[in-house]
């Protein structure tokens, strides 16, 4: 029978129930002997063959990325409790190294004392703020294999085609472990490969419809290549080779490998999310202008080789949410976030912007900038400059001369055009030709009118046999004024692929549109070229 808040279990205090399993439930209580918090493990029956084995093997280990047991009951486990999260990827380079040679060092602890775990996998491995920690050893093994084992092995094997199960835990399992076979540390080496290829890709080496068929998979298949270092890549291949003699033979050779990969491996690309800066107007109608400011930034950044940018439509999704820096920078997958803030009053503006360091959340550089609107591109190319050397990149030189108030029209036309809405299109156009009435050479707002068109063909306000023409007129001039525009091309772009069915010129533009501007006005298009409803009247 399930405990509730407040119950008693031997000297125990239960606060709150934490989780569930076939084999039991487990508990947040407290020790009031001690006046700490401590995890309970409760069996779903008296105390299990399964719960002795876990007793046994935590109680031989201690190291401070295992979960040590603190005591035990009739039908209990009383251990640390851990505040973390359970490991999950992408993660970047560098974290993922760290992790990795965290969990090494407490299988190679475990492998040292006889015991082999049996059952890695990235819900037993929990992130806290001090690194890893390994969790259930609930089938961990004991010493040397034996028939015993042997048979024990098998109906693990069993239990995880029962309907139910888990899948994740058939995912992890080693070649030896699907066919019933004797397991030992080889096979901790094959699932921690597993984990690996997870942490740096973010995605299962082997997942299928069913848990049967992934173990198939396990015995039969190789996994997608990982897009990380050759060396590491190695290393991650030879741990999940199917014949254990093929894989590292130790955990301490592992380490060795990681040891040497790490040396070239954290010399790591630099990345940044650009935030949406924070309209602090008066004017509420000036967001515009803060998320042109950022965008504006952002391409800037985009432009640095060897500097990895994330896209404007997802770092803007962030825009109002009251999130952790760190946890957004851990979604985005980036190891810095700039964010800011600006506020207009007539023709002077204060931009606040500051770089921060995902992991630790510390300012790696902070800057105030009290100027004219006149000043806007020196702001913008002053705080490039300032990212660019915090993350040891070079920023290449711009001659930008620009009319101020053109390049304020456009800013208004993009903040409307992104609204997506017949009536925000309207607005857009407005503001793009009063661009243009004051600089007839304003490639931008050539480019703006393009999309414009493009987005009335797509949302059915006008036949698209009369807007392509539009379109394409619009892009091209921006293209003779400025080669480099990836707005123009993006235009392009989205006209072949969703009204003209031209899939190489889709894809020679949006290229071209990558190569110019990598970053957002791209992904956003081709995001919504691809989903939205074609209404088409050629």
């Amino acid at each position: 029978m399930p405990l509730s808040t407040g119950d008693k279990l031997g000297p125990y205090q239960i606060l709150a129930p934490v989780g569930a399993g076939g084999m039991g439930e487990v508990y947040r209580a407290k020790d009031p002997r001690l006046n700490r918090d401590v995890a309970i493990k409760v069996s779903a029956s008296q105390f299990s063959e399964r719960f002795e084995r876990e007793a046994k093997a935590i109680a031989a280990l201690n190291h401070p990325h295992i979960c040590q047991i603190y005591d035990i009951g009739p039908n209990y486990l009383v251990m640390e409790f851990i505040e973390g999260t359970p490991l999950h990827g992408p993660l970047p380079l560098d974290r993922a190294l760290r992790y990795a040679v965290q969990i090494c060092d407490a299988l190679d602890a475990a492998h040292k004392k006889n015991i082999t775990h049996r059952d890695l996998k990235p819900a037993n491995i929990l992130v806290t703020a001090n690194g890893v920690k390994l969790l259930d050893f609930g089938l961990a093994k004991i010493g040397t294999a034996s028939a015993a084992a042997a048979s024990d092995a098998a109906a693990q094997t069993m239990d995880l085609t029962e309907v139910g199960t888990v899948l994740g835990t058939a995912a992890y399992m080693s070649p030896e472990q699907t066919k019933g076979e004797p397991a030992d540390a080889r096979s901790d080496i094959f699932s921690f490969g597993v984990v690996l290829y997870e942490m740096l890709s973010g995605r299962r080496a082997f997942f299928k419809n069913s848990a049967v068929e992934t173990m198939a998979a396990i015995m039969r298949d190789e996994p997608a290549p990982l897009d990380a270092p050759s060396n590491l890549s190695a290393i991650v291949s030879r741990c999940m080779r199917k014949l254990p003699a093929g894989r590292f033979q130790t955990m301490n050779e592992i380490r060795a490998a990681l040891d040497q990969a790490s040396a070239t491996a954290t010399a790591k690309t630099p990345s940044i999310a650009v935030l949406p800066f924070a309209n602090m107007s008066a004017d509420k109608e000036n967001e515009y202008f803060s998320d042109g400011l950022a965008e504006e930034i952002l391409n800037l950044l985009a432009k640095i080789p060897g500097l990895k940018v994330i896209a404007r439509t997802s770092a803007f999704a962030f825009r109002g949410k009251e999130q952790d820096i760190r946890k957004i920078a851990e979604t985005l997958n980036v190891g810095t976030i700039l964010e800011g803030s600006v506020r207009r009053a007539g023709n002077r503006i204060r931009v606040t912007a500051q770089l921060i360091e995902a992991e630790n959340g510390s300012h790696l550089w902070s800057e105030r900038y009290d100027r004219d609107m006149t000043d806007v591109f020196a702001i913008q190319d002053e705080i490039a400059q300032e990212i660019s050397e915090a993350l040891k990149v070079r920023l290449a030189p711009r001659a930008r001369t620009v009319n101020i108030e053109a390049y304020q029209n456009y800013l208004k036309g993009k903040y409307y055009r992104e609204r997506f809405t017949p009536e925000s299109l309207a607005k857009a156009k407005e503001f793009y030709e009063q661009a243009l009435a004051i600089d007839s050479n304003y490639a931008p707002a050539y480019s703006g009118l393009a999309l414009y068109y493009y987005m009335l063909a797509l949302l059915g306000v006008k036949p698209a046999g009369e807007m392509a023409p539009l379109a394409k007129t619009a892009a091209e001039k921006a293209l003779t004024l400025d080669p480099g525009t990836g707005e123009a091309h993006s235009a392009l772009a989205s006209m072949a692929a969703v009204f003209e069915y031209d899939w190489k010129a889709a894809e020679k533009h949006y290229r071209q549109a990558m190569a110019a501007d990598r970053p957002a006005q791209v992904s956003i298009q081709l995001r919504r070229a691809l989903s939205a409803p074609v209404r088409t009247s050629l």
